[in-house]
């Protein structure tokens, strides 16, 4: 990037010119206002809606169950456009570029009472892909000076560490687990220096994210200067990573971090988290959950891979451990491990024993599934994205081979070491399996995985693992020497998480590992049970969920606001039945049902409304007095 700038016009002169062009292009492009239940996500006129990185945020936007709607900048622009919605954002990557003009818009949306998601590079750049001189046009909206490139030239970006404390890693509904205490190391006087700047009173209770593997992980985010007065979420030694800040009358999220890049590469939990954040905590809007029922809950994930998995069965059997549930359990069905003709494997095409642990599994109502290729360590170590002519054939055995000892179609999978090319996920939709345990972007609920090529599959939902910082399995637990109680402490708090944030989580194990941890498993159980008969926990398999959420893609529905009343519009052209609203009550008074058939309660702060069978449901609302749902005028 060039440190030399061209003269630029004022902002005054620029909006002037720019909005005539854009007023005709607007009517030859136009939009429909959105709702006030409606988050806008604004592009460039060049980019189509169709790229991937927009279809990610359209995605995110769909499975956190909130409204995201395109709208370009010529509308923005154009002085007839009436900008009608709770929100907008401007994401990474695909808007780095904004005239001055524009800029100004955006500055004008803000200080008339706006709510804005700046996200990372968005309009850091003029039309000539050049920064800005000394710092970022919307510095003074993100609340601190980023973009610095006059100062830090190619350093104006790190990558570094990014921790936030207890209540912020709540608050952005980071899971048990994502996140860990800083190391001693990093209470140096750098950060202590940060959190002072960012009106932290001190850094010794941060909490850093991690990663399963990898640890404390780094993300890139710019450099930032200057003292924040807004509320700090993440941070790192070289400034603001998020925040929320007041300017004029209106709200802005900074987000100093790639949001839509990492999503595109199988890290895509961040940019949920704070878009859940934009939309619930600070526009107070309802959503659609992405839960039955509107109940949270775990997937309990158990892959059984070898003959030596036999008798750690028995064992948890004994303990009654299977007296729960139910539970997702995945079969590798070869007779070999590690190599051809080792004599390792479960053989199920001739084991009695073995094939006997499917029959009790699907009887007692568990889903069993195909976990890889035939021959667990050799698929696992040797699948890649090129060999599908040669690997293709132990997919194919294995899914066969279960469906002969489970009496049905398998439905779901789970991948050998986590080995998950692009095209088996691809096969695994051919072939009618809706489901498989993920292990990229941990920390998730289910989701479609997104890399550089696109989406994998349309009807097929990835579960990644949730972990408990390093380690995601028992037996990685127990080798890593994590204690019992502190496994408890986790997997309690994981239970805990999923009820209160109505989200599901998939915790997986072998056989083995949960024989180490039996008392700590009775406990969560206990646990799990006693949330359960408060309605506020379940236990699902992952092609459970999977089929709830290819149902859920078929909802429509709206909020129409009139004055202090609002009325919630929903149909499916099957039935509505397990589908549910999710409405802040501190924004809304008890919801009441004009049409259709629906249960009401208040749980954790907010009106839970599940629909039962029917297909059109009307749902009346009246809004507090302190509702944040009034639409935002733009221009």
């Amino acid at each position: 990037m060039t440190a030399m700038f061209k003269p630029k016009l004022t902002i005054a002169i620029a909006m002037v010119l720019l909005t005539c062009t854009a007023a005709v292009v607007y009517r030859h492009n136009a939009i429909v206002p959105a709702s006030a239940d409606t988050i806008l996500l604004l592009l460039p006129d060049s980019v189509s809606d169709k790229e991937i990185q927009v279809q990610a945020w359209l995605d995110a936007a769909a499975e956190e169950g909130f409204h995201l709607q395109v709208v370009r900048d010529s509308a923005l622009l154009d002085p007839m456009f009436q900008l009608k919605a709770a929100g907008l954002i401007v994401p990474d990557q695909v808007h780095r570029q904004a005239n001055d003009a524009l800029v100004g818009a955006l500055h004008n949306y803000v200080e008339q009472g706006g709510a804005l998601m700046l996200v990372y590079d968005a309009c850091t750049w003029d039309l000539n892909d050049r920064y800005a001189t000394r710092s970022s046009r919307l510095s003074d909206l993100a609340g601190v000076e980023y973009a610095l490139y006059d100062r830090f030239g190619t350093d104006s970006i790190v990558s570094g560490n990014v921790s936030g404390s207890p209540e912020a890693m709540q608050d952005l509904g980071i899971p048990p687990g994502a996140y860990a205490p800083l190391k001693e190391r990093h209470q140096s006087s750098p950060l202590k220096r940060v959190a002072m700047h960012l009106g932290q009173r001190s850094a010794g209770d941060r909490q850093v994210l991690v990663g399963y593997l990898y640890g404390e992980l780094e993300y890139p985010s710019f450099q930032t200067t200057g003292e924040y007065h807004g509320k700090t979420l993440l941070q790192s030694t070289d400034g603001l990573v998020a925040g929320e800040n007041k300017h004029g009358a209106g709200r802005v999220l900074f987000v100093n971090l790639p949001l839509g890049y990492l999503t595109t590469r199988t890290d895509g939990m961040l940019l949920h988290s704070f878009l859940h954040y934009f939309a619930e905590d600070m526009l107070q809007m309802p959503h659609l959950a992405n839960v039955p029922d509107g109940v949270g809950g775990v997937v309990m994930n158990w892959h059984i891979d070898a003959a030596s998995a036999l008798k750690p069965m028995a064992l948890l059997r004994k303990a009654g451990i299977f007296n729960n549930g139910p539970f997702s359990a995945d079969f590798t069905a070869g007779p070999d491990v590690d190599e051809f003709h080792d004599g390792k494997g479960l053989n199920l095409q001739n084991d009695t024993e073995s094939r006997s642990w499917v029959r009790f599994l699907v009887e007692h109502g568990d889903e069993v599934g195909s976990h890889g290729g035939w021959i667990h360590n050799y698929f696992g170590r040797n699948l890649s994205d090129s060999n599908q002519e040669s690997f293709q054939q132990y997919l194919e055995l294995n899914k066969k081979t279960i469906e002969e000892s489970a009496g049905h179609a398998v439905r779901e999978y789970s991948a050998p070491l986590g080995n998950q090319p692009a095209w088996v996920t691809r096969w695994l939709e051919q072939h009618n399996i809706v489901a498989y345990y993920f292990a990229g972007d941990s920390g998730m609920g289910p989701t479609r995985v997104y890399r550089d090529v696109g989406r994998d599959g349309d009807k097929i939902w990835a579960f990644p693992i949730l972990h408990f910082g390093t380690e995601a399995s028992l037996e990685e637990m127990h080798m890593g020497s994590i204690s019992e109680a502190a496994v408890q402490n986790w997997l309690l708090n994981v239970a805990d998480f999923t009820s209160r944030e109505h989200v599901i989580r998939l915790v997986y194990s072998h056989p083995l590992g949960a024989t180490r941890y039996i008392q700590t498993l009775q406990t969560w159980f206990e646990h799990n049970r006693e949330l359960a008969g408060e309605g506020r926990f379940r236990w699902y398999t992952m092609s459970q969920v999977a089929n709830f959420l290819n149902e859920r893609q078929e909802v429509t529905w709206l909020i129409q606001v009139q004055g202090a009343n609002s009325v919630l519009s929903a149909s499916h052209p099957r039935t509505l039945e397990h589908e549910a609203w999710i409405f802040p009550d501190s924004t809304y008074s008890q919801p009441q049902v004009i049409k259709g058939s629906a249960d009401i309660h208040d749980q954790d702060g907010y009106w839970v409304v599940t629909a039962r069978d029917c297909k059109n449901l009307n749902v009346s609302l009246t809004a507090r007095q302190t509702s944040n749902m009034n639409p935002q005028a733009g221009n």
